[in-house]
C-alpha cells in the first residue's frame, strides 16, 4: 500500500511539473488568500483584541464616571470610557483628593491604584544626547496592583511615591534594548528625567508597554512615582498642588476585581464614600453622580476609534481576497478535472482502477492544497510585522520606535483557512475523477471515439460570475480612493511645501517656569539657523497640515466668533514661503514683555472685519487684547481635508503652546544628513532637551491623509490581485469552451461562418459571464463602498465616474482573458477539425 501511495504521489509530482502555471497559479491563490487573513487577523488580534500582558487581566477594571449636571473642573488628559453593554460613555478622570477618598474606602483586596499619562519626558544619558519617551506617573500600587512582569530589578512602589524620596524610575523592556542596548547592569544606574537625576530601579517584561495602546498617549516607556509630578512635570500643575486641588480632575483609576460577586461590593463601597467626599461631583443637590466599573483587560488608552474601525474593515477586505482565491482555486480545479476527463475514461478504459483513480486526483489535490498552505503560512509570518507597521506607522495607532507589542499569529483562523483552503482544493479537484470512476471504461471511450458532447462546466462558469461580482466592490473602492489621493493633491496650499523639515521642542522638560521660555526659543533659533545648509528658520505652534490645531472663541467690537490660532516666529513667512498681504507677522521684537499682537488670514478678515482693514484692530481672544498688524495669504491648517479657517497667528513669543511649539526650517541638505548637525545644536542650548525624530512636510502631509494612501494601496493591490484571477478564470473557462466547440465551429466554418463572427461568439460568450458579475457586483459595491465614507474626499460612495471606470476596467480585462481563446477559435482549420472527428 505504501509503494502504491508512493508511486502515485511521484506520478503527481511529475503532473504537476509539467503544468507550472496551473500549479503556480493555484499555490500562489491559496498562498496569498491564506497569509494575508492570518496576518491581517493577527494584527487585529494584538492591537484590538488581546488582554494585557499581566496576570488576570480580565479582573482588572476601569472606574468612571458620569454626571448629568454641569461641572466647573479642569480635566487634564481625560477621555472617554465607552460601555459596550449599555452603549453609554463615562468620563475617565478624578481629582487627587476624589481619589484618596474611593481608595481609602475600597475593599483592601481591590487594591485601588491610579495613574496619568505622559505626552513625553526627558531621558538624559550618562553618555550621549537626550532621548524622548512616552511617559506615566503611577502611585505606590500601580505594579502591585496590575501585577506587572519584570524582567530585572523591582516596580515601584508605595517607598517611592513619597515627596521626600528620591526618584525613581521603571523602564520598559523596549526602551531598555533602545537605550541601554539590553544592558543587563542598567539596575542601579542614573539617567536624569527632564533634567532631575533618577534611579533606575527595573525594567518591566518584554510586551508590557503600560495601559495605553498608542494614539493621542504614546505607549509607556518610563514610568514614575506619582510624587514626583511636581519637579518632573511641573507644567501639568495649576493655580495650586494638583494633590490639594479638588477641581483639577487629572488621574485614572483602576481595580482589581476577584470573581465571584466583588464588582458589586467594590461599586458599593465606592458610591458610598462619593456620596460623602468634597468634589465638584457632589455638590448639586439631586444631582448625584454614577460611578461604572468597566473592563480594563486591553488597558485604559485602546486605540483610536477610527482606527479600529478600518482596522476590521481591513480585515473584510482580506477576507474577501480568501473567497475569492479560493472561489478561484475551485474554478481552476473543475476546469482541469473537465479538461482531463478524456485523459481519466482512456485510463479506465485501460483497466484503470477506480479507487486508484480517486487516489490520485485526492494526492493532487492535496498537494496543490499543502504547497499553498505552507507558502500561505510563510506569507503571514513575514507579512504581519509589515502589516502592523503600516498600520502603527500610517493610521497613527502605534507605539513609539523600539515597542515591543508583539503580534501573535491566531492558530484558530490558520486552520479555518487551511481547512477551506484545503477543502476547495480536495472537493473540486475530485469532482471529475468521481464523475469518470463511475463510467464504465468501454462505454465512456467509445463515447470519446463517437464524438459525445462533453460537460458544459456550468459550476465553473458560475464560479467566474461570482468571483467577478465579489471582486467589483474592491475594484470600485480602490477607484474611489485614487480620486480622493488625486482630489487631496490638487489642494491649493499657499505655501512651499519643499525643503520644509520639522520637529518638536518642548522646554517643559527642562525649564520649570513658563516665563524662561521665549530666552531659550531665541536661542535655539540663533544656534539652528547657524548649522550648515540651514536657509532660515521659525517656530509654530501647531505645524501646518500635522493634523493638529488649536481653537478657541475670540469677540470682535463685541460679536463672538470661533477662530482658529496659531503662534509663529520670527522668519515665519521667509521660512514657509506664505504671502504677506499687509502689515508684518509677529516677529523677534514682539516678545513677552511687548504689547500682543496678531496677524490674520485672508478667511479672517472676510469672517470677523466683514472684509474691512483690520490692521490695529482689536480681538479678545485667550483673556487677552490682541493687536492686528498683519494680513497674510489662506493656508489650510490642520489638513487637506478642511477649508481654510479664520486663523489668527500670534506671537510664539508671547504665547507658549501645551508641549511646547515645532521648529520648523528650510533647508536644501537631505535630513539623513542635517539631524545629526541639529541634535548637536540643540544640545549645546541645553544637553538635557531631546530631539524627536525629523519629519519633513511631505511627511506630516502624508500622515494627515495616510488612512486614504494606506486603503488605497491596499485595495489597488487586493483589486488587482482580484482581476488578475477573474482574467485566469475566464481564460480558462473560455479555453474549455472553445475545446468543447471545436466541432461545433469548424462546421460554422464549413458553411461560410466568417472569423469575426466566430470571434464575436466567443467573446459574447465571455462579456456574458463578466457582465453577469458585473450586475450583480455593483449593487454590491454601492452597499458596501460607504463604509470607506469617511475616508473620501471631493468624491462621494456612488460616485458614476468611479463605479463606470470600474465597471470598464473588468469589461476590458474580461475582454483581454477571452481574446487568445477567441482568436484561436476563429482561426480553425475546418477541414483538420472534421477530419479528427
Amino acid at each position: 500500500m505504501l509503494q502504491g501511495w508512493g508511486s502515485d504521489l511521484r506520478w503527481v509530482l511529475r503532473v504537476l511539473r509539467r503544468s507550472p502555471a496551473f500549479t503556480a497559479i493555484a499555490v500562489l491563490s491559496l498562498a496569498l488568500g491564506i497569509g494575508a487573513n492570518t496576518a491581517m487577523l493577527g494584527v487585529v488580534r494584538s492591537l484590538l483584541l488581546e488582554p494585557l500582558p499581566v496576570e488576570q487581566p480580565y479582573e482588572l477594571r476601569l472606574v468612571g464616571w458620569e454626571h448629568p449636571g454641569d461641572l466647573t473642573i479642569s480635566q487634564i488628559g481625560s477621555a472617554d470610557y465607552p460601555d459596550a453593554r449599555t452603549g453609554r460613555v463615562y468620563r475617565s478622570n478624578l481629582s487627587y483628593p476624589l481619589y484618596r477618598a474611593l481608595r481609602d474606602a475600597a475593599p483592601a483586596e481591590a487594591g485601588l491604584f491610579a495613574f496619568a499619562f505622559l505626552r513625553g519626558v526627558s531621558i538624559g544619558m550618562p553618555d550621549g544626547p537626550a532621548l524622548h519617551a512616552g511617559g506615566a506617573l503611577v502611585d505606590g500600587r500601580y505594579f502591585s496592583g496590575l501585577r506587572v512582569p519584570m524582567a530585572l530589578g523591582r516596580g515601584l512602589d508605595d517607598t517611592d511615591d513619597r515627596p521626600d524620596a528620591s526618584l525613581a524610575v521603571v523602564l520598559s523592556h523596549a526602551f531598555w534594548m533602545r537605550a541601554f542596548g539590553g544592558d543587563s547592569t542598567v539596575v542601579g544606574r542614573t539617567v536624569r528625567i527632564n533634567s532631575r537625576p533618577a534611579e533606575v530601579v527595573g525594567v518591566s517584561a518584554a510586551g508590557f508597554v503600560g495601559l495605553s495602546a498608542g494614539g493621542f498617549f504614546p505607549q509607556t516607556e518610563v514610568t514614575l512615582p506619582l510624587a514626583a509630578q511636581p519637579v518632573v512635570y511641573p507644567r501639568m500643575w495649576s493655580d495650586g498642588s494638583l494633590f490639594s486641588a479638588e477641581d483639577v480632575f487629572w488621574l485614572r483609576v483602576m481595580a482589581r476585581v476577584p470573581p465571584g460577586g466583588a464588582d458589586a461590593v467594590l461599586r458599593t463601597a465606592l458610591e458610598r464614600a462619593l456620596r460623602t467626599a468634597s468634589s465638584p461631583l457632589t455638590v448639586q443637590a439631586g444631582q448625584q453622580p454614577e460611578l461604572a466599573l468597566l473592563s480594563g483587560a486591553r488597558g485604559a488608552q485602546p486605540i483610536r476609534p477610527e482606527t479600529a474601525r478600518l482596522l476590521w474593515l481591513m480585515l473584510g477586505v482580506v477576507g474577501i481576497v480568501l473567497l475569492i482565491a479560493c472561489v478561484n482555486l475551485a474554478g481552476l480545479m473543475l476546469a482541469r478535472g473537465v479538461r482531463r476527463q478524456g485523459e481519466l475514461v482512456v485510463r479506465r478504459a485501460l483497466g484503470g482502477e477506480r479507487h486508484r483513480l480517486v487516489r490520485q486526483m485526492l494526492l493532487e489535490s492535496l498537494v496543490l492544497g499543502l504547497a499553498g498552505t505552507i507558502a500561505g503560512v510563510a506569507l503571514a509570518l513575514g507579512a504581519r510585522g509589515l502589516i502592523r507597521g503600516l498600520v502603527t506607522g500610517s493610521l497613527g495607532a502605534g507605539a513609539p520606535a523600539g515597542a515591543d507589542t508583539q503580534v501573535v499569529l491566531d492558530p484558530g483562523v490558520l486552520a479555518a483557512s487551511v481547512v477551506l483552503g484545503l477543502g476547495c482544493t480536495v472537493l473540486f479537484g475530485l469532482l471529475p475523477a468521481l464523475r469518470v470512476s463511475d463510467v464504465d471504461g468501454l462505454t465512456g471511450a467509445r463515447a470519446r471515439v463517437v464524438g459525445s458532447s462533453t460537460p458544459r462546466l456550468t459550476v465553473g462558469r458560475v464560479l467566474i460570475a461570482l468571483q467577478v461580482a465579489v471582486s467589483v466592490p474592491l475594484v470600485v473602492g480602490a477607484a474611489l480612493l485614487l480620486r480622493t489621493v488625486a482630489n487631496l493633491g490638487r489642494v491649493e496650499l499657499g505655501f512651499e511645501p519643499a525643503g520644509l523639515v520639522a520637529f518638536q521642542i518642548d522646554p517643559g522638560f527642562v525649564l520649570g517656569s513658563e516665563a524662561d521660555y521665549p530666552a531659550l526659543y531665541v536661542r535655539l533659533l540663533e544656534r539652528v539657523r547657524a548649522v550648515p545648509g540651514v536657509r532660515s528658520v521659525t517656530l509654530l505652534e501647531n505645524a501646518l497640515l500635522s493634523g493638529i490645531a488649536s481653537n478657541g472663541p475670540a469677540t470682535v467690537d463685541g460679536e463672538r466668533h470661533m477662530v482658529y490660532r496659531n503662534a509663529v516666529g520670527p522668519a515665519y513667512l521667509e521660512t514657509l514661503g506664505v504671502p504677506l498681504v499687509a502689515g508684518r507677522v509677529p516677529g523677534l521684537q514682539d516678545g513677552p514683555d511687548a504689547p500682543p499682537v496678531a496677524a490674520v488670514n485672508e478667511t479672517a478678515v472676510r469672517a470677523l472685519f466683514a472684509g474691512a482693514s483690520p490692521l490695529g484692530r482689536t480681538i479678545r481672544v485667550g483673556g487677552r487684547d490682541v493687536q492686528v498688524v498683519g494680513v497674510v495669504g489662506d493656508t489650510p491648517y490642520r489638513s487637506q481635508r478642511d477649508a481654510v479657517p479664520p486663523t489668527l497667528y500670534e506671537s510664539a513669543l508671547q504665547r507658549n503652546g501645551y508641549g511646547g511649539h515645532t521648529l520648523v526650517l528650510r533647508t536644501d541638505v537631505p535630513v539623513a544628513a542635517l539631524e545629526p548637525r541639529l541634535r548637536d545644536a540643540v544640545a549645546q542650548v541645553h544637553p538635557d532637551l531631546p530631539v524627536p525624530a525629523l519629519r519633513t512636510q511631505s511627511d506630516l502631509m502624508a500622515q494627515t491623509s495616510a488612512k486614504e494612501r494606506v486603503f488605497t494601496r491596499l485595495l489597488a493591490l487586493f483589486g488587482g490581485f482580484a482581476l488578475l484571477l477573474a482574467s485566469i478564470g475566464l481564460h480558462g473557462v473560455t479555453s474549455y469552451a472553445v475545446s468543447r466547440r471545436t466541432r461545433e465551429i469548424g462546421v460554422r466554418v464549413a458553411v461560410g461562418a466568417r472569423p469575426p463572427q466566430i470571434l464575436w461568439m466567443i467573446l459574447r460568450q465571455v462579456l456574458g459571464l463578466a457582465g453577469t458579475g458585473l450586475l450583480v457586483g455593483l449593487p454590491l459595491a454601492w452597499a458596501t463602498n460607504p463604509w470607506v465614507g469617511s475616508l473620501l474626499y471631493g468624491v462621494g460612495p456612488g460616485d458614476p465616474v468611479a463605479l463606470g471606470t470600474s465597471g470598464l476596467a473588468l469589461l476590458l480585462v474580461a475582454l483581454s482573458a477571452g481574446l487568445l481563446p477567441a482568436l484561436r477559435a476563429a482561426r480553425l482549420d475546418p477541414m483538420e477539425t472534421l477530419r479528427v472527428d
